[in-house]
């Protein structure tokens, strides 16, 4: 049985209608370095039939995406496409993740935590917040004319350095979310014959990183982090960051290597759960690839169509963090 969703969508003038019937399909899609999930869908639109439902598609209004557990999204209408030898109109809604990355501003930091500066950004550009993770860490950085999305995620990377977690924004409904990345406590177990429809590996090693040079500012190079055993057998391929950029530039350093080794890609194609989305985690167990354990959500795309409910996944070993190095340390 397919689960329950909802969609119901409003125009700039106030016109507002659950359109659920009328698409053709809906997807819902979100992505680790992507700051705002997706909604796309296709109503059915009809210039003779007079009994046909008029859909609220322009742009600049908002859609709002239910499912069983209640509202999954909250979204402004930004894109629509028509064409004239088709009879449906394609949309896609961002939620508020857009706007962080297309509001910049010349900002400076001095001595403030991550958390603290994200709920001032927030209250300046009329974004209401939820959850921020808390991590206690003062931070001074000077930033010129970035985004709000980098600017709150170069912060947090910064704090992640010296706490050793990791976090991730997200919006819940309307409000702003930055949450400590950590294991759900309730895996969704994906099976061969139960759930789990096609499981794709694919191994590589052409954007590894296996050393990273420090330099300081006089452009000296003081340090070097490596992997020798992966020097060794693919060839060096260096990173080079100034000391001065990081409070601990050997630690981060060492980030850059952990998160930036061999590089295994799993890609599965799943029975449609609510649960599947970025971020969260599931228990995957497939004989013909050899897969077993748990893996982290990266990017997750939801589709629904001709009454199939299916969610296409990439997994990852480890928990990506979208760190940003955006801004710079006050020259004394």
């Amino acid at each position: 049985m397919q689960p329950y969703v909802k969609i119901r969508t409003t125009d700039p003038d106030g016109t507002t209608a659950n359109i659920t019937e009328l698409c053709r399909s809906i997807t819902w899609s979100g992505d680790w370095r992507n700051a705002a999930r997706t909604l796309a869908f296709s109503p059915v639109v009809s210039a003779v039939d007079k009994n046909l439902p008029r859909a609220p598609t322009e742009l600049g209004g908002s859609a709002q995406f239910w499912g069983e557990t209640g509202l999954l999204m909250d979204a402004y209408s930004l894109e629509r496409t028509r064409d004239s030898l088709g009879n449906t109109i394609d949309v896609v809604a961002y939620d508020r993740g857009l706007y962080l990355t297309r509001n910049s501003k010349f900002f400076r930091v001095t001595q403030q935590t991550p958390e603290t500066v994200t709920a001032a950004l927030c209250g300046e550009y009329g974004i209401q917040v939820g959850q921020l993770a808390a991590t206690g860490v003062p931070i001074t950085r000077n930033f010129l004319g970035v985004n709000l999305y980098k600017i709150i995620m170069t912060l947090y990377t910064l704090a992640a350095d010296q706490t050793g977690k990791k976090y991730r924004i997200r919006f819940k409904g309307a409000k702003l979310e930055v949450v400590e990345m950590g294991l759900s406590e309730e895996s969704i177990r994906l099976m061969p014959g139960s759930n789990l429809l096609v499981c794709t590996t694919t191994e590589s090693a052409s954007k590894m990183t296996n050393s990273v040079a420090i330099y300081d500012d006089n452009f000296k190079q003081i340090q070097v982090q490596e992997d020798s055993e992966a020097v060794a057998l693919y060839g060096l391929m260096q990173t080079a960051i100034k000391s001065t950029s990081y409070e601990d530039p050997v630690a981060h350093a060492k980030q850059i290597l952990a998160e930036n080794g061999l590089q295994t890609d799993i890609t599965v194609q799943a029975l449609g759960n609510l649960k599947l989305i970025t971020g969260n985690t599931v228990a995957l167990q497939e004989p013909v690839t050899g897969i077993y354990g748990k893996f982290w959500i990266i990017s997750d795309t939801h589709t629904w169509q001709r009454g199939l409910y299916q969610t296409k996944l990439t997994l990852s070993l480890e928990a990506l963090m979208d760190a940003q190095e955006a801004g710079s340390l006050p020259k004394e």
